[in-house]
């Protein structure tokens, strides 16, 4: 088979078990449940190689591992472009250049200047263009390019939360979209280009993108929540963030919030929390997880993923991209996950 026949036999397999999901009410495929309460991961990635008919299927780490990414790089025929802030995971690395060994090529954009210092990116440049990667630093028209995204063939594009880091695969909570829509691919290979090139602004899409419309986007789902509001964050920071939760905690919406044991270690992530907690928002630390997932459950049928953090630099001055989700298969399995890791967290107050 090819690329193609290969790809819709994957959708359609994976629609059919998302199918399934949805029918059981949301809350599988999901980690189970190890003896000492902890999630483990699932027995096979939920998706792969997707279909080329508009199929959009959820990657949740550290449940499916690197299997999605892999396959998605080894199936590439044509090109392969990555955005994204860190890259420093081998397994991943070596697909990339067995890529361009196969003849594939392989455009790869990294972080030059990240928070804290540059990290492994200098070393995973050299290591890529020396294999014949063609590699560039982020548009430095951006505070930092934040964003973590693929795009194969012009064909399938990956949005991502998480680093292309060996702790992305293994110690965190992560999610990420593989999908095959039109003009969400066309959109991503879009910004792509722009952010390679450097050149304007792309007209906007169905995506999520900072610094054009993240902010309206996201106060615009927290705000339209009617009954429930369920989040991941790494850090909440942006004030119009914050007085929107506190707005939809007080219009009656439940809010729960899911944050790693670390947020809190400084005082203004302490000050937050209480905030919040006044509120009447759940707040609950994960156990065994750190949460560097952004998502965003609205009334448990729509659900947003991205790069964004809740902080006026990503949504303002940082290229990010994200995307929202309506099929009840994919926020059926992000729900899920949900509810275990809070069920499974402890109090943060």
């Amino acid at each position: 088979m090819n690329r193609s026949q290969r790809a819709a036999v994957a959708g359609l397999i994976l629609f059919a078990i998302g199918f399934v999901v949805w029918l059981l009410g949301g809350s599988a495929p999901r980690p189970d449940i190890a003896g000492d309460g902890l999630p483990t991961a699932t027995t096979a990635p939920t998706t792969t190689a997707v279909a080329a008919t508009g199929f959009t299927g959820v990657v949740v780490q550290p449940d499916d591992g690197r299997g999605p990414i892999l396959a998605e790089i080894a199936a590439a025929e044509h090109s392969v472009d990555l955005l994204v802030y860190l890259l420093s995971d081998d397994e991943v690395i070596d697909a990339l250049i067995a890529a361009v060994d196969r003849g594939v090529e392989v455009r790869v954009m990294l972080e030059e200047h990240p928070f804290g210092g540059n990290g492994s990116n200098p070393d995973t440049f050299d290591r890529l263009e020396a294999a014949g990667a063609r590699v560039r630093w982020g548009n430095p028209a951006f505070r930092f390019s934040h964003v973590k995204m693929f795009v194969v063939d012009d064909a399938v594009a990956i949005i991502m939360n998480q680093n292309l880091s060996r702790s992305a695969f293994t110690d965190n909570r992560e999610f990420a979209a593989v999908t095959t829509r039109q003009d969400m691919v066309a959109e991503a290979a879009a910004i792509f280009d722009a952010d390679w090139d450097r050149t304007a602004e792309p007209d906007p899409g169905p995506l999520v993108v900072s610094p054009i419309d993240s902010r309206s986007t996201l106060l615009g789902l927290i705000d339209g929540a009617a009954r429930s509001l369920d989040l991941y964050a790494e850090v909440i920071r942006d004030e119009e963030v914050l007085v929107a939760i506190e707005r939809a905690e007080a219009r009656g919406v439940a809010v729960r919030l899911l944050v790693s044991p670390e947020y809190g270690d400084d005082d203004r992530g302490t000050d937050e929390r209480t905030r919040l907690a006044a509120a009447g928002v759940e707040i609950r630390f994960t156990r065994g997880l750190y949460v560097h997932a952004k998502a965003i459950l609205i009334d448990g049928s729509v659900a947003w993923i991205g790069s964004q953090n809740f902080t006026a630099t990503s949504l303002d001055d940082n290229r990010e991209v994200g995307i929202v989700l309506d099929d009840p298969a994919n926020v059926g399995r992000i729900r899920g996950i949900f509810e275990l890791d809070f069920a499974r967290g402890r109090d943060a107050a």
